[in-house]
């Protein structure tokens, strides 16, 4: 086929420059207009170098980018069907879930309780029934996954919570995306015969599919710095890609058809592969390397690169908003500048490269990860892929499938294992987006001149963040919002020292158990976030499971020093059941009324109660008089009104309480209330929880004595922070309140 040459010669990077300026364009108008200094300084430049048509160019796509991009969130939707394509649905649990369509075009999530097992079909399915429509959650902590955030990248802003169901299965379509998700839905049924690892590592590796239930080998890869190889490298599309070209060539195909015929398959293989960014990354720089070749032209590896990033912008706006896209196309961008150096030089830069993303997204970095890639994407990508293939050919050979099995086990079993490894995590905290920024372009800069200015440079960088973090100046009393229930973390500034009051819990109601726990999702990343790396106390109040529902989850995935409770509670069933496991590496003590601990000098907890053995019941809530330097603080617990009021001989002013039992009637007593008259009550709710919380008795008794309140339902984490020179100032999430019924 003879193809007239089209001259697309460009001075060498400037497609990279476009696509990385209006990439920019677009995170001005949505996080911060900070990022329009970096923007002009790249308008700057090109003016300087007379580089008028780029200029006109970056101007014109970032208007055109304006323009399409919508900020605002969609209507609420009032339809009562949604389209679902086969493969975008899940069950577990009695309980299903997935992503769908409105007959308008919106994307939704959708879930609901499910009395029987849903039949896998390969045809799409309408569903109607009875719903409500719900925007999705924000995160109401610092370092908490913004579920909403994510979601709206992808454009969905809305979740049908379903309480009643009827399904209608449509008749096939013909149309190319409902035929490639049908395909799709048909090799992941194609994996179910296959033994355990088998399966996990077929649906994840080529069909883009990890299954939720599998959440120790996902944090395990996570910790180990290797879920890029399942997620966002595109590697299995190279070695396809690869292993075609050899096949066809031992068949003596005409290359030129072999070619053709991936520009044309390759976007659909994207679909079939879960869609994800690296997989379009992927696909789309074979296909602009194949048209480069057949089309002569002349484009460097930086315009290759800055082209797909352009298109895919235009498809995706938000591809560079992920932690997915934003390391897909930082390390793809850092084997370009990285080129011509050995393997084990490209994995140690690489692995630098990553290292600014990942501690900006998850506070923490493992030390395992350099040598992990250095050696596990060798394995990959020459035995572990090609025997995922061999498999697909092995289904009905038990023997061999067998014997996959065993070595896929011993692959997967150890990365599972290090899914609560704390031993392999560095904790840095959190860094700014200015740092992380900036850490990247110096990395950048090391690796394409080579100089040990740059490395030295990095090195401080890095210390003072860890410095930062775990050395604050100041100290928090931190309300976290764990939805209904209670967790407060107390530290000291400088040397710090941490304790937790309460874990926080959820009561589990019907069979739908929660598949993360709070503890994990909410409070566990604020440690992170707060560079803290252990906690050297952990209090439980009583043993209701919104207090300690997650003490296990915590002690299982966190260091803790030591586990208080009063008296009596050792013999609680529910606490025991929970602290057994870790009887050996936990110590816990037993408080009674008038015990004193010290954090620090300026930082003491006295027992006020139970004064009785502990039953673990409310009545019998541990309650705490804290004082902080010159404050004092009240932790009560779920305890009743009739206990409140023989805490105190005389009740003596008390700066800031925390409502007891989340601000239902059965605490609070108004004559407690008034003759401590705090300066501020602290009420941790869920939102819309079941009971009510807090009781509009509570908030008219707070209003009638002219005590202001927070409540973390409508404002989500509130934190104090004190220095040892005496400054003082609260700190709430969100100032606006949250929205429980949008």
């Amino acid at each position: 086929m003879k193809v007239s040459k089209i001259n697309l010669a460009f001075n060498s990077g400037w497609f990279f420059v476009l696509a990385l300026t209006v990439q920019i364009s677009i995170a001005i108008r949505v996080n911060h207009w900070l990022w329009g200094l970096a923007y002009l300084i790249i308008l700057n430049t090109l003016l300087k170098n007379r580089c008028y048509p780029i200029l006109i160019e970056v101007l014109v796509l970032t208007g055109i980018s304006w323009w399409c991009l919508d900020l605002q969130v969609a209507a609420k939707p009032t339809m009562h069907q949604i389209i679902v394509q086969p493969d975008q649905w899940h069950y577990r649990n009695h309980w299903v879930s997935g992503v769908g369509q409105l007959p308008t075009g919106q994307k939704v999530r959708f879930g609901g309780p499910s009395d029987h097992k849903w039949p896998a079909s390969a045809h799409k399915i309408m569903l109607y029934g009875d719903w409500h429509w719900q925007r999705l959650t924000p995160a109401t902590n610092p370092g908490e996954f913004d579920f909403q955030k994510y979601n709206h990248y992808q454009k969905i802003d809305y979740q049908a919570q379903i309480q009643t169901w009827q399904v209608r299965y449509q008749p096939r379509s013909l149309k190319p995306i409902d035929c490639l998700h049908r395909w799709r839905f048909y090799c992941l049924q194609f994996l179910k015969p296959l033994p355990h690892w088998l399966r996990v590592n077929a649906s994840s590796l080529l069909w883009g599919y990890f299954p939720n239930e599998e959440v120790d080998l996902r944090q395990g890869l996570t910790n180990l710095g290797i879920i890029h190889i399942f997620s966002i490298s595109g590697l299995h599309v190279y070695l396809l890609v690869d292993l075609l070209y050899q096949l066809t060539a031992k068949l003596r195909l005409p290359q030129n058809y072999v070619e053709w015929f991936l520009v044309v398959s390759l976007p659909a293989f994207a679909v079939l592969a879960g869609s994800g960014v690296g997989i379009w990354r992927a696909c789309g720089l074979q296909i602009i390397r194949i048209l480069q070749s057949k089309l002569h032209w002349q484009l460097s590896r930086h315009d290759v690169f800055g082209i797909v990033l352009l298109v895919q912008t235009f498809l995706e706006p938000y591809v560079l908003f992920t932690l997915a896209g934003q390391l897909s196309y930082l390390l793809s961008y850092g084997l370009i500048v990285a080129r011509q150096r050995k393997s084990w030089q490209r994995s140690l830069l690489i692995n630098f490269l990553s290292m600014p993303i990942l501690l900006y997204h998850n506070y923490t970095f493992s030390w395992l990860t350099f040598g992990a890639n250095l050696v596990l994407t060798p394995v990959f990508e020459k035995i572990i892929i090609p025997l995922t293939l061999l498999s697909l050919l092995c289904v009905n050979c038990p023997l061999i499938l067998a014997g996959l099995e065993q070595l896929f086990k011993g692959v997967y079993a150890p990365i599972q294992g290090l899914a609560h490894a704390n031993w392999s995590q560095i904790t840095f905290g959190h860094i700014s987006v200015f740092l992380t920024v900036l850490l990247m372009i110096v990395t950048l800069l090391w690796l394409n001149e080579k100089s040990s200015h740059w490395y030295r440079l990095l090195a401080v960088v890095y210390l003072g963040i860890f410095i930062v973090n775990h050395c604050p100046l100041s100290g928090e009393v931190s309300i976290i919002d764990i939805g209904q229930g209670d967790s407060i973390l107390i530290t000291t500034p400088f040397l710090r020292k941490t304790c937790l009051i309460d874990t926080g819990g959820k009561l589990q109601f019907g069979r739908h158990l929660a598949q993360t726990h709070r503890v994990e999702q909410i409070t566990i990343p604020y440690l992170h976030y707060r560079g803290i790396t252990h906690l050297d106390y952990v209090f439980l109040s009583h043993q209701d499971a919104d207090h300690i529902g997650d003490l296990a989850i915590l002690l299982k995935n966190f260091p803790v020093r030591e586990v208080c409770f009063a008296q009596g509670m050792e013999h609680s069933r529910a606490l025991v059941r929970q602290l057994q496991p870790f009887a050996q590496q936990v110590h816990y003590q037993t408080l009674k009324v008038n015990d004193e601990l010290k954090l620090k000098k300026y930082c003491k907890f006295l027992v006020l109660w139970p004064k009785r053995l502990s039953t673990g019941v409310n009545e019998d809530s541990l309650t705490l008089l804290i004082q902080i330097q010159n404050t004092k603080w009240l932790f009560s617990g779920d305890l009743n009104r009739e206990n409140e009021l023989k805490l105190f001989t005389h009740i003596p002013h008390l700066d800031y309480v925390k409502a007891g039992h989340h601000g239902s009637k059965t605490a609070s007593d108004p004559q407690f209330l008034k003759q401590a008259h705090p300066r501020l009550v602290l009420i941790s709710a869920g939102r819309k929880n079941r009971y009510g919380h807090p009781h509009p008795e509570t908030l008219h008794t707070l209003k009638k004595l002219q005590i202001p309140y927070l409540n973390t339902a409508e404002h989500g984490m509130l934190t104090w922070h004190y220095t040892l020179n005496g400054q003082q100032w609260w700190q709430i999430f969100t100032k606006d309140q949250i929205n429980a019924n949008q």
